[in-house]
């Protein structure tokens, strides 16, 4: 059983946005009430890219990500990729799943046909206590938060039956003051209240929350039970604090935060009541308006780069620019804000004061001039196999940890990157025409630290760019293709590095066809023959591996090439039945 509690006073409140909402029928926003604001379902086709990182800021590899029905995995630099899916142009969610960390939720307003970016770090899950199911009990955090389950009030949560063992508590403090918060919070800090108005939420106090039983099973609180949950007051927020606050839970499907119940102030706590438990947190509520714009420099979109803006009262609201400098999401309406962007370190490089916004708005466009020493320039162009410029085609930018794919237009690219240091790193492209299907034969490389670098001419030439994967299942031939629409191949290793690879997923699946997809595991990674871990095919998502079970890998190429290979083998499914899977594939490795 997973619990966020999360009493919001907001020195803080998130840019980054919610989760969809299909009983809305409108495509716009609107001003609702005194409140808030209904937001409404607006799907979308848009790719997500994204980081996850521990309380160290340190890459997690091999962690679950999901987006509605896709599912990928972390690569050992901490990033994922999603392209071409559905999300929702104001509540798009990405979940996290990483043993030994809580499950981590991002919202975010997506935009279309670009590439969204979120960054997110996960808590990781700590052994506070136990408590004996039958007598109930209290276990206490270091800073003096509080969990007590009552007396035969706990079941297992995927059948509620009656759990009379011990219960393990595992939790975390998550301080809303904190200066990573807008990474750490369960979703974002906005929520739906009771009249279905989008609001932002002001925090005092967070916590993180999960039991299990002995066995390690999930556990729930019983049905006409409560648990009592006691959240310490940041020394800082105590002042400000009211005497009784709304509580809010968290819908773990669309990430949203609920109104349900109150909590009631002590000398330096907030104690209340839950019939459940999920994320909780609470919060006082404020009214909103939807702001968007674009971030640019005059050399073009200032991509993936997080923006913020400050209330009058310091509180303060982020997001990240999308690939083209795109950003939006709920804001504090009527209120004058200042807007910042920031670099990696999270220092202001821009600054400029705007609103008070009484509607939903637009700002256009915002040209920003950034200090060299904050910035790194790359630029460059692309041609084909005729040696003329690529009209309609990508490159894959590494640098220093993050995967940046910028779009190419007549023959040229632009991107500009915000540093906090000038220390030199290694920069590798990758160059893609997405007309010929081809891409370059080996990455382009060179060395930079800020200012600005030009590539010259790299040639997208000389290896198709297409990844495919031909598989078969008791003889049904199915084909997935990076060049057929609606169809998605994506590449994962974990290992300690980029180059040095310790294990291969390979995923693919075509969007209209939800039983068309296969996905295997190995922990090769290199040219050999090797035992396959893991295998889902079409329908049989559960299905278990029937030992010997190989994959022949053939090319392991370097990041941004390809590898190539074939598998063949049987699976069993639920209802022990045996399938035969055969593979031939070549996906690009990224």
């Amino acid at each position: 059983m997973r619990v966020i509690t999360n009493c919001l006073l907001t020195i803080l409140v998130i840019f980054i946005f919610l989760s969809c909402q299909k009983e809305v029928k409108t495509d716009k926003p609107t001003t609702g009430g005194t409140t808030g604001t209904i937001v409404n379902s607006t799907p979308i086709q848009g790719n997500v890219t994204g980081k996850i990182i521990d309380n160290n800021n340190n890459a997690v590899a091999g962690a679950t990500v999901k987006a509605g029905n896709n599912t990928t995995t972390t690569d050992s630099r901490g990033l994922f990729r999603f392209n071409n899916i559905q999300l929702d142009k104001y509540s798009a969610v990405i979940t996290v799943e990483k043993t030994g960390f809580f499950k981590g939720y991002r919202v975010f307003s997506a935009s279309a046909n670009n590439t969204n970016f979120i960054k997110l770090k996960l808590v990781p899950k700590t052994l506070i206590g136990s408590i004996d199911a039958i007598a109930g009990g209290s276990v206490s955090l270091p800073d003096n938060s509080k969990i007590t389950l009552p007396a035969s009030g706990v079941v297992v949560r995927s059948n509620s039956q009656s759990y009379s063992g011990s219960v393990k508590v595992y939790a975390a403090v998550i301080d809303p003051t904190s200066a990573d918060i807008s990474q750490i919070v369960p979703g974002s800090f906005q929520g739906t209240d009771a009249n279905n108005y989008r609001v932002i939420l002001t925090s005092f106090g967070m916590l993180a929350v999960e039991l299990e039983g002995n066995s390690g099973e999930q556990l729930q609180i019983a049905t006409g039970k409560t648990a009592k949950l006691r959240f310490t007051i940041p020394s800082s927020l105590r002042s400000t604090a009211p005497a009784t606050i709304p509580l809010w839970s968290v819908d773990e499907t669309t990430g949203l935060w609920k109104q349900e119940g109150s909590a009631t102030k002590g000398m330096d706590y907030y104690e209340g009541d839950v019939s459940h438990f999920s994320f909780w947190n609470c919060d006082v509520s404020s009214q909103t308006v939807f702001l968007e714009m674009t971030i640019v420099t005059a050399e073009g979109p200032l991509s993936h780069v997080q923006v913020k803006l400050t209330r009058p009262n310091g509180a303060s609201s982020y997001g990240y620019t999308d690939s083209s400098g795109h950003v939006g999401g709920q804001v504090p309406k009527n209120e004058a804000l200042t807007l910042e962007v920031l670099n990696t370190c999270s220092q202001a490089i821009y600054t400029q004061n705007v609103g008070p916004f009484s509607t939903n708005t637009n700002l256009g466009t915002i040209t920003v001039t950034l200090p060299p020493v904050n910035t790194l320039q790359i630029t460059g162009s692309v041609v084909n196999c005729s040696n003329q410029p690529v009209p309609n085609g990508n490159v894959l930018v590494y640098f220093e940890g993050q995967l940046y794919n910028r779009s190419v237009n007549n023959g040229n690219f632009s991107l500009t990157i915000t540093r906090c240091s000038n220390s030199t790193g290694v920069v590798e492209i990758v160059a893609v025409d997405n007309v010929a299907n081809q891409q370059s034969i080996s990455p382009w490389t060179g060395s930079a630290s800020t200012g600005t670098i030009n590539t010259g001419s790299i040639s997208a030439c000389g290896v198709s760019s297409v990844s495919f994967i031909d598989y078969s299942v008791d003889g049904t031939n199915y084909s997935l293709s990076t060049a057929t629409p609606g169809d998605s191949i994506r590449f994962y290793g974990s290992g300690s590095s980029g180059t040095n690879q310790t294990a291969t997923a390979i995923f693919g699946y075509r969007v209209s066809q939800p039983n068309m997809n296969i996905s295997f595991y190995t922990q090769g990674a290199a040219v050999g023959t090797f035992p396959i871990n893991l295998l889902s095919v079409n329908q049989y998502d559960s299905a278990s591996i029937v030992i010997p079970f190989n994959i022949n890998i053939t090319t392991y190429g370097l990041p941004g090439q390809f590898i190539e290979g074939n598998l063949t083998g049987q699976i069993r499914d639920i209802s022990n039945n045996l399938h035969n899977v055969a593979a031939t594939f070549r996906v690009r490795r990224n």
